[in-house]
Parts: structure tokens; C-alpha cells; sequence
């Protein structure tokens, strides 16, 4: 059966000088927009199925940048008196309503939507993720991989949508550098806070891991000859350039190197101890 407003896998049954028709089911046979070069009677294509301004229904094998259910970062197209107008990808424009709408729309900007339907049951952006989205743990468990998209910024870190289903936080001291809204990327579930929310990270959390980068910076210290120019007091960025880890993680790594009776850890450097019954930590 073929689902409006979602991508369909649809078979060419007519080709004219102009137009390449598709089988529509129920909805008999429609236009196809965008088709790519070599498409042949009979061949099986997949298409994203919608009504256009007059309410025929088409199809496009153009690529949505997000679909129902799911949470995109588009940009502005327009403003009209219905809403804004964003650019998903397709030949007709997705309208975020102003009834959607959270703060100051800036016209050639970007905005963090998701996509939701109206009582008609056509597609809309939204801004309000929370009237969408789950803030609780839901069936998430500590140390879980999760695929996160960052949604906005606050004073305390980051928000991101997990698995296009749930919001959790990514606190600034977490980072090594800010991040960029729309950005994609792995995380996991740090924590699930005592009233259901939950936190994420972007660096992995397990002990195998931070054993890995205790080894790393025992190799780079026998390396540079026993010593380097870095610290628990060092910049974030300047970790993050030369470990690939947030500050957080490379502290820990210290820490349980240090307990270990192997390094010495000074404002300013960090040292390889050749006699492990004498260091201090200053």
C-alpha cells in the first residue's frame, strides 16, 4: 500500500517525451519528478509520495532531508502568513506554522525541527521537541551507544535528540569545544538522573576505554622522553587536539595513572616516574 508522505518503492509503468508515470496503487498512475537518467519501463524505484500545491498526488525520487518521525536542521526558505517556509528537499516546501514556532525566526537562517503532522495529516516542522519527543530514559540503559543530533544550547551544555525519539543533555564540561548545531554524531547514556532525564557523552565511558588512554599517554610520555607539556590545568581544546578526548576523560586518566604511582602530575606537565616509591604530586 502505498504511504503518503513517505518514501515508497514504486515501479515505472509509462515513459513519455516529457513525464515517467509510476504505479500509484489505489491512487492509479502518477508522476514521477526528478527521475534519474536511465530509468526504464518496469524498473523498481524508490520515491517520496506527496500531494503537491494541487493536491495531486506525485512522487519525486528527490532525497527528504528528514521524514516523518524524524528531526532535521533546515534552512529558511521564506516567512508567510501561515508560517515559515523551510527547504527539506523536495519540490514543495515544509511549512513550520507560527503555532510550532519557539523565539526569533531569522530569514536565510537554520532552525532544529522535527517533523510531525497536522490534523489533516500532512507533514509540519515543529521547534517545540519537547511536545514530540520523550525527556525520560524510556528503555535506555547507562552505557548504552546511542546516534545523537544537536538540537540547541544552554547555559549547562548541549541538547541532543537520541535516536530520533528522546532528548537528553550534554553538559558543557563534557567538551573539549563547543558543537554545532544540526551536527550528527555517536554517543552514549552517561546517566539517568533521579527524576528520568538523561545525560550523554560523546567519548565512551567504560573502564577498557579509559584504560586505552591511560596506555596512550604512557607511550606519548616515553615518547617526548618522560615528560609533556600538559596537565589537568590545560586547556580543553589543547587536550582535545592532542588526545582526542574531552578534558573529564583525560583528568580520570591522570587520576588512575597517578594512583598507579607512574606519573607525577605538575600545574604545567605531566612526568613519567623512574622510581615508583617517590613521587608527589605537587
Amino acid at each position: 500500500m502505498l504511504n503518503l508522505y513517505h518514501t515508497n518503492s514504486l515501479t515505472v509503468t509509462d515513459i513519455t517525451e516529457h513525464s515517467i508515470y509510476v504505479d500509484g496503487g489505489t491512487y492509479g498512475s502518477i508522476l514521477l519528478h526528478d527521475a534519474h537518467n536511465g530509468v526504464k519501463i518496469g524498473n523498481s524505484v524508490s520515491a517520496y509520495v506527496y500531494l503537491d500545491a494541487s493536491d495531486e498526488v506525485v512522487a519525486t525520487m528527490a532525497t527528504a532531508l528528514a521524514e516523518i518521525g524524524e528531526c532535521a536542521y533546515l534552512k529558511i526558505i521564506s516567512n508567510s502568513e501561515r508560517g515559515t517556509f523551510l527547504d527539506w528537499g523536495l519540490p514543495k516546501d515544509l511549512l513550520l506554522p507560527f503555532s510550532e514556532q519557539r523565539g526569533k525566526i531569522h530569514e536565510s537562517g537554520f532552525c532544529f525541527v522535527y517533523i510531525a503532522q497536522d490534523k489533516d495529516q500532512r507533514p509540519i516542522a515543529s521547534m517545540k521537541l519537547d511536545s514530540y519527543l520523550n525527556e525520560k530514559k524510556g528503555y535506555l540503559h547507562v552505557g548504552q551507544p546511542v546516534y545523537l543530533m544537536i538540537a540547541s544550547e544552554s547555559d549547562l551544555g548541549f541538547k541532543a535528540v537520541i535516536n530520533n525519539e528522546q532528548l537528553g543533555l550534554i553538559y558543557r564540561g563534557e567538551l573539549a569545544r563547543p558543537l554545532e548545531i544540526g551536527a550528527k554524531m555517536k554517543g552514549w547514556v552517561k546517566e539517568i538522573r533521579d527524576d528520568g532525564k538523561i545525560n550523554v557523552s560523546i567519548s565512551r565511558l567504560d573502564g577498557e576505554t579509559r584504560d586505552q588512554l591511560e596506555e596512550t599517554i604512557l607511550e606519548q610520555l616515553k615518547e617526548s622522553g618522560g615528560r609533556l607539556d600538559l596537565s589537568d590545568k590545560s586547556p580543553a581544546d589543547l587536550i582535545h587536539a592532542t588526545f582526542n578526548v574531552s578534558k573529564n576523560n583525560f583528568k580520570r586518566a591522570l587520576s588512575g595513572l597517578y594512583k598507579q604511582r607512574l606519573i607525577k602530575i605538575s600545574p604545567n606537565f605531566i612526568e613519567l616516574l623512574s622510581d615508583s616509591n617517590s613521587d608527589e604530586k605537587e
